[in-house]
């Protein structure tokens, strides 16, 4: 398995998978054709796209990496495999490759949607725990949906 930077020509497969799924399907805007879609997850010069390839140089998972530009965190984001591979541990392979990138000296969260339990599940087996209760409730103000927000712990980055 490889991390490479996103390829704008993935964008159909990406939206595509985004669309097969209950919790990623809300980040494809009704009427917005999928290089739209992408482009504008990653207008922002602190945001990189990534796609894991499998065998072949196949893609198998798309994320991102968000750096706050003013602080000493990133996010992960927009993590999806695609639907028919799913169960085969690539969320947890596209999870580690994409915190592996992010400097050390900055903490790692993600967001999940509460119901997503197999989400959920994948980012503690790589080393995630969910957030403070108070420090969840403050990041979750004006966001559509209560989140889980996660950081990984540090000992677990370089593994």
């Amino acid at each position: 398995m490889t991390l490479v930077p996103f390829a704008a020509d993935c964008a159909p497969l990406v939206v595509g998978w985004c669309g097969a799924s209950p919790y990623s399907a809300e980040w494809v805007p009704v009427g917005r054709t999928a290089p739209e879609v992408v482009a504008g997850w990653l207008d922002d010069p602190d945001i990189s796209g990534h796609l894991l390839l499998g065998e072949d140089s196949v893609p198998v998972a798309y994320g991102e990496v968000w750096l706050e530009p003013d602080g000493d965190e990133a996010e992960l984001a927009h993590l999806v495999v695609d639907p028919a591979l799913c169960g085969r541990g690539l969320g947890a392979h596209v999870g580690r490759a994409l915190a592996a990138t992010v400097p050390p000296e900055r903490a790692v969260f993600l967001r999940v949607h509460p119901d997503n339990v197999v989400a959920q599940a994948c980012y503690r087996s790589i080393g995630f725990a969910r957030v403070a209760a108070e420090d969840e409730a403050a990041w979750n103000a004006g966001q559509p949906t209560a989140y889980w927000w996660m950081r990984l712990d540090d000992a677990q980055r370089s593994r």
